[in-house]
């Protein structure tokens, strides 16, 4: 019965450092990490074992001091010497005792103390102007992340940790920055925030195209909300790209449970684009990626995402560790960027130029297609 109340537990806490403090608190020597499904060993684990494995594993309690390149940043969080059984055992008594955390508790209510002291004064004091007076020996930096900033208990986006030039993918392995998953994960949320310009462009238009009663008019149909859900779904391709899956090539729906994704969104966007292609003159030749700036960003939104599908080609065909549905969904995607771009221009009444063939000297005029927007 206590173990199913401590699972209730852990499902409710999502952040990886909480899951883990909460699982040592608890005597623990794994927990279930909820965005991949995986088992992770905990401190306790490692410390019974009594030396680093040399694995990079998430939560080391020796500063990966066993791994080849480890950086002088993780040898500093060390808790242990990997091989000091007389050092590890006294930390696994801590911990069986409930006491592992005592002086880490110790210093955060001494932090929450002095934060208090200083609130109290009348006058609160400004951020200093020159940052580099900011971290001066009186100022302890803060940690990062969940653990606030400097200046702010709030979470904040930096950590530090990928200062050496490494980063955390979601199933806690570490790989170098410029790994081929990393060039597929940063295509992937270029892609994202170029189509995230262009909804915002979609939106500045309507507001610009005022109805007689004064609301905004709805000048592109569905294709706003549609570039919302575009941008969620390579959120999810995202997510999915930073957790790899052995083999997963191989497997089938059943197999892949959720940690797949769905090709249902792939027939989504197909039906996205056949609707528009209904509302546009047909297309008999190839076109310049001009027009309007929302239309012309979304041609460059197309050439990211041919981009992002040849960074994620490698992951699919030679590591296996990515979906090849996510890789469809991703190479629809570019037809789907091509057609909202001419759709634009036709919403906008705006002119589609065709391409032209250099056959002389003296060449013949360019061929303007009028788009009957609305």
């Amino acid at each position: 019965m206590a173990e199913t109340n401590s699972s209730k537990d852990d499902a409710a806490i999502t952040d990886i450092e909480d899951l883990h403090r909460h699982a040592i608190m608890n005597k623990q020597s794994t927990y279930i990490d909820p965005a991949t499904g995986f088992t992770v060993f905990t401190e306790l684990s490692h410390l019974k074992r009594g030396k680093c494995c040399g694995n990079m594993c998430r939560h080391c309690p020796y500063g990966w001091s066993n791994v080849r390149g480890a950086s002088e940043e993780n040898a500093s969080s060390a808790r242990a010497v990997s091989g000091d059984r007389e050092c590890t055992g006294r930390l696994v008594k801590q911990i069986l005792e409930g006491t592992y955390y005592d002086d880490e508790d110790t210093n955060l209510l001494s932090t929450k103390l002095e934060s208090n002291d200083a609130n109290s004064s009348t006058i609160k004091p400004s951020l200093p102007v020159n940052s580099e007076k900011s971290t001066s020996t009186n100022i302890s930096r803060g940690k990062g992340g969940r653990a606030g900033g400097t200046f702010t208990s709030k979470n904040v986006p930096y950590t530090r940790g990928g200062d050496k030039g490494t980063s955390q993918l979601f199933t806690g392995e570490r790989r170098k920055k410029d790994d081929i998953l990393f060039e597929a994960l940063g295509t992937v949320d270029e892609l994202c925030s170029v189509v995230g310009v262009v909804y915002a462009e979609l939106k500045a238009a309507e507001k610009r195209t005022p109805t007689d009663n004064g609301t905004t008019k709805s000048i592109y149909g569905e294709l706003p909300e549609q570039l919302l859900e575009v941008m969620s779904r390579l959120f999810d391709v995202g997510s999915h790209v930073a957790k790899p899956v052995p083999n997963i090539k191989e497997m089938d729906q059943s197999q892949k449970g959720n940690k797949g994704f769905s090709s249902d969104h792939t027939t989504m966007l197909e039906e996205w684009i056949d609707a528009m292609t209904e509302e546009l003159p047909e297309l008999t030749s190839f076109i310049l990626p001009t027009g309007s700036v929302a239309s012309s960003n979304l041609h460059v939104a197309r050439t990211v995402c041919r981009r992002a599908e040849r960074r994620m080609v490698p992951l699919v065909q030679e590591e296996e560790t990515c979906d090849p549905d996510a890789l469809a969904y991703v190479n629809r995607l570019s037809d789907y960027l091509f057609t909202a771009a001419r759709y634009v221009n036709f919403c906008d009444g705006s002119d589609e130029t065709q391409y032209r063939k250099a056959k002389s000297i003296v060449q013949r005029e360019r061929i303007i297609v009028k788009l009957n927007g609305r």
